[in-house]
């Protein structure tokens, strides 16, 4: 499977500061008070559909992700709790959050014989023995965390809610962040949990998975869309991933890199993310498929998408550009978008 990695030093840090401190219901109540000075003065009529856009945009999700004071608490008392370290071992030996244990992808993706490509997600009862043998139930509350801006903590972040975990989130900054506020790092692993015999049972989320048919039958049908979050140089052809088999990307995709949602601090605040999204014509209201290379940076997108802004029709596509490039009967093209994005009006 092709790693796809970012520059922790360019992207990195935690979503919308001003409200890091605020849950929801306090920023939430801010909010309206706001709307209800500046209009007091205005017709009841503008002040109740401005009310209603700020009740629409509230962060009804924001329970996906956890800040690093949150987590330091969570270590410090007692509780059905479970921290993973997703990345490579050797990074996680050279300094992880304490109470952590590391999962890396081979963890969390299909064994070799399972396809004849790689990057694919793992079984369910994959899933299971792993949660088995790092002592989860259905209850525990699950703490992802990479360096990478929350890339691959939201491909397993994707994978456990797809199958029917319900608590997981993903730490707000990752081990950047937590570097940065000059937190504890513990170098050992902890001790092993005794194993449990887990099942999934909570809600599963098959609606956010794509397969292949589906992939090309999109293009078929009135307002739903095919994004590739990959970089321009990945979609335009000139390079090839490790991994994929041929250059280029999917007929009739937009493009729509996903390292535009973040900045130096982290993930943009919510209003910015939905300009972004509304301005290359990614919208709620369109049926949407995400790919990238192996699903990975699609699933980073997927999280944006539904658990900070609320999108329901959306799906990541598992097999990704090294599925459809594998399979050479498939179309493929190259060069510059067919035709260009054009913004769209809200």
């Amino acid at each position: 499977m092709a790693v796809e990695r970012l520059d922790r030093s360019t992207i990195y840090g935690a979503i919308s500061s001003a409200r890091i401190g605020l849950n929801e219901v306090q920023w939430f109540r801010s909010k309206l008070n706001l709307i209800k000075i500046s209009l007091i003065r205005q017709k009841p009529s503008a002040l109740l559909l401005l009310m209603l856009s700020a009740a629409l945009s509230d962060p009804a999700h924001s329970n996906a992700l956890i800040n690093l004071d949150d987590l330091e608490k969570k270590i410090q008392q007692p509780g059905h709790w479970l921290i993973l370290d997703v990345r490579p071992r050797i990074s996680y030996m050279l300094g992880h959050i304490p109470g952590a244990h590391n999962v890396w992808r081979p963890a969390f993706q299909a064994d070799e014989n399972d396809y004849p490509y790689s990057g694919m997600r793992a079984s369910q009862h994959k899933l299971s023995q792993l949660l088995s043998r790092l002592g989860a139930t259905p209850e525990t509350d699950i703490i992802l965390y990479d360096d990478q801006q929350g890339m691959d903590a939201a491909r397993l972040w994707w994978i456990l809610k797809l199958y029917g975990h319900d608590q997981v989130s993903i730490l707000n900054g990752g081990l950047t962040e937590w570097e940065k506020q000059k937190k504890k790092l513990n170098f050992k692993s902890p001790k092993a949990p005794q194993r449990s015999n887990y099942s999934f049972r909570g809600t599963p989320h098959p609606q956010w998975l794509a397969e292949l048919d589906q992939v090309k039958s999109i293009q078929k049908k009135e307002n739903a869309i095919l994004v590739d979050v990959r970089s321009l140089d990945e979609f335009t052809g000139k390079i090839r991933k490790s991994g994929a088999h041929r250059h280029g990307r999917i007929p009739g995709s937009i493009w729509f890199e996903y390292k535009q949602t973040v900045n130096e601090k982290g993930f943009l605040d919510k209003e910015q993310l939905s300009r972004l999204f509304h301005k290359a014509g990614i919208t709620p209201d369109k049926e949407i498929i995400i790919y990238c290379q192996s699903g990975v940076r699609s699933a980073h997108t997927l999280f944006i998408l539904s658990e900070i802004l609320g999108y329901k029709k959306i799906k990541n596509y598992d097999g990704s550009w090294i599925e459809w490039s594998w399979i050479k009967d498939l179309p493929a093209a190259q060069g510059s978008p067919e035709k260009p994005n054009k913004p769209h009006k809200s």
